[in-house]
């Protein structure tokens, strides 16, 4: 089955209740792997290349999309599967989209789970500070793109997880320097409201890893406790790429979260 959304690179794979999975930066939907080969046979995957990343381009003349461009590309990419509401998951950045989606459009979504949204612990900071934004800049104009690719990635995924990654996996992405330039900008641009969390009711489960970096825990906490139902839980061995998950652990929590929501 084909999802039609102008502008979007998107597919549905598997069967069983729908299942949107919203990929996070200097990635795309192949980034769902584990969940590809484990889940097709209980979930309707609906998988797409968010806007300026894999083979989904920017408009001509933009230099990112906007946190609202992502949650009406999202909302289109459910709409064209139809109907009713479904369980939406996204990773990191992807897990911005997705809680903006249940604040914008609650009645899309029947659940909600968020892998460690890149986000602070109130309202008063910035998603990404600007100091570490402009380090990134000066790093790619004195010493390459690549080396502000390897200065993000360290900083997201910690330097143990980084060195963890297959030779043929890092090269690939330390060439992404303009899709995580889009996410920065877009970022930057945002301001979570707290206040307004406590009138989002989309059930929410908010998972992070265990071995993270430490700048994730804090914002988990505080969306835990600013959400109106939401609980937050950390998955044992595991770093911010907790959908990579080859134990399967995430996969069964991700299932039995879409039975406790009534979506399977």
């Amino acid at each position: 089955m084909e999802l039609r959304c102008e502008g979007l690179a998107a597919s549905v794979e598997g069967q069983g209740p729908p299942l949107l999975l919203v990929h996070g930066t200097a990635a795309d939907r192949t980034t769902w792997a584990v969940q590809r080969a484990g889940l097709a046979a209980q979930a309707r995957l609906l998988l797409y290349d968010r806007r300026g990343s894999g083979a989904s381009p920017l408009p001509a003349g933009r230099e990112y999309a906007t946190q609202e461009e992502h949650v009406r590309d999202a909302a289109c990419i459910i709409e064209a599967h139809g109907p009713g509401p479904l369980v939406a998951c996204g990773s990191s950045f992807g897990a911005v989209v997705v809680l903006e989606l249940a604040r914008r459009r609650p009645g899309l979504l029947r659940g909600m789970v968020l892998l460690e949204p890149p986000l602070p612990a109130s309202e008063a900071q910035a998603l990404i500070s600007t100091e570490f934004w402009e380090s990134l800049e000066r790093t790619a104009h004195a010493r390459g793109e690549a080396a502000a690719v390897e200065l993000f990635l360290r900083y997201v995924l910690g330097d143990e997880d980084f060195e963890r990654m297959p030779r043929l996996a890092r090269v690939l992405v330390l060439e992404r320097w303009e899709p995580i330039r889009r996410d920065c900008h877009a970022l930057l641009s945002y301001r979570l409201d707290y206040a307004s969390l406590g009138e989002v009711r989309t059930p929410a489960l908010l998972l992070g890893g265990a071995r993270s970096p430490p700048q994730y825990a804090p914002a988990l906490e505080a969306l835990g406790r600013a959400l109106g139902q939401a609980s937050v839980e950390q998955i044992p061995g595991m770093g911010h790429m907790l959908h990579a998950d080859v134990r399967g652990h995430f996969n069964r929590r991700l299932l039995q979260f879409m039975a406790e929501v009534g979506a399977s």
